[in-house]
């Protein structure tokens, strides 16, 4: 039998041997646990999230420059090429 196997049995019949009263405060402690680390894990989730969006919106105002350059650079193009039209 495995260590890890012997161990699980020992807990079983630990928890087995224990008073009904007993039993159920330790269930009750175990499910109170597993939610904690649940509530741990989406809280830290949403953390994450939050700053990934507060970044996000940092680059907006970066962008909206990028994109104004850009459409001056299309038109200042547009501009050149319709004039070279025209002349030729």
């Amino acid at each position: 039998m495995t260590r890890r196997l012997r161990s699980a049995t020992a807990t079983r019949h630990a928890i087995e041997a224990l008073h009904p009263d007993a039993r159920e405060q330790r269930v009750k402690h175990l499910i109170a646990r597993e939610r904690g680390q649940r509530l741990a894990a989406a809280q830290d989730e949403v953390a994450v999230a939050e700053r990934m969006h507060a970044d996000a919106l940092a680059l907006v105002p970066e962008a909206e420059a990028a994109l104004a350059a850009a459409k001056t650079r299309l038109a200042e193009i547009e501009a050149e090429i319709s004039a070279a039209t025209l002349a030729a």
